[in-house]
């Protein structure tokens, strides 16, 4: 049997990883101060109200390579496939890979970096776990996913860049800061980084330019692979949901929320989406 293994910043639901059959979730890690929290160890909301009250601005941390170990001892004698948040957003595929290393091939764990993250990570590891259920053997499901990466889109918009700049995760879209902070840019991962898509005057107007994207890439799909989310904002991902899933025939769309380490970086009120091609 082959296990899926992840991490917390595909933004999986305890009950969502479970329908899926992910066998184990690698947990990053938000640090405020002195004091250091497992993601998987914080709601959503509790992490929002430590960030309104603490005065310290978090910092994240990748699981490390003890933590793989300890998951991957679990499958000893088995296959594993350990699929990963893009390695230029987070250290957190190379926890992983050292970790493997030091397994020395029992479990034989094969890795896959999406180069995405939240919402798009997601629906990778989605497709991961469904072909692990189908039997498929770890070579397959690896080349499956990195197959659908160039289809595979996340796209998502902030309230403010802050975040990103000051947890040092804003790769390209760095050419916003400055004169354009008024602008209320659409930001996507490309190359496994963030860089900018489209720059729109106010927020409301980004929100709605985002959801002519997204119908736009999947109308005339007939299989829509969708997921949301958001950094609390759930009235507004419903919204979008509501309104993107309803013209997509999408009778009950899968909305994500942020965990810690992600919304750490994309600020209070982002919302996004992730999809394939």
């Amino acid at each position: 049997m082959v296990h899926v293994v992840t991490d917390s910043n595909a933004d999986l639901t305890p009950e969502l990883a479970r329908d899926l059959g992910i066998a184990a979730i690698a947990s990053t890690y938000v640090i405020f101060g002195d004091k250091s929290f497992r993601s998987t160890e914080l709601s959503p909301a509790q992490f929002h109200a430590m960030l309104k009250s603490d005065p310290n601005f978090p910092k994240t941390s990748q699981p490390s390579v003890g933590d793989f170990v300890e998951i991957y001892q679990r499958f000893k004698g088995e296959e594993v496939v350990s699929i990963h948040i893009s390695r230029d957003l987070s250290g957190t595929y190379a926890s992983a890979e050292s970790a493997a290393m030091t397994m020395g091939g029992d479990p034989a764990v094969t890795l896959v970096d999406t180069r995405m993250v939240s919402a798009a990570m997601a629906l990778l590891v989605a497709e991961g776990a469904r072909l692990a259920k189908e039997g498929a053997k770890p070579a397959d499901i690896k080349a499956h996913i990195e197959s659908l990466i160039p289809r595979t889109r996340m796209h998502f918009v902030v309230e403010t860049l802050e975040n990103l700049k000051r947890g040092g995760r804003i790769g390209g879209a760095q050419a916003l800061i400055g004169g354009v902070l008024q602008m209320k840019p659409i930001l996507t991962i490309k190359d496994g980084k963030v860089e900018p898509l489209e720059r729109v005057r106010t927020f409301s107007k980004a929100v709605a330019r985002l959801k002519e994207i997204v119908l736009h890439d999947l109308g005339a799909s007939r299989d829509p692979k969708v997921f949301f989310m958001h950094a609390a904002a759930p009235q507004l991902a419903e919204q979008m949901a509501q309104e993107v899933g309803g013209q997509l025939g999408i009778q009950s769309p899968v909305i994500l929320e942020a965990g810690p380490a992600i919304a750490t970086h994309a600020g209070p009120g982002a919302v996004g989406v992730g999809y394939i091609i």
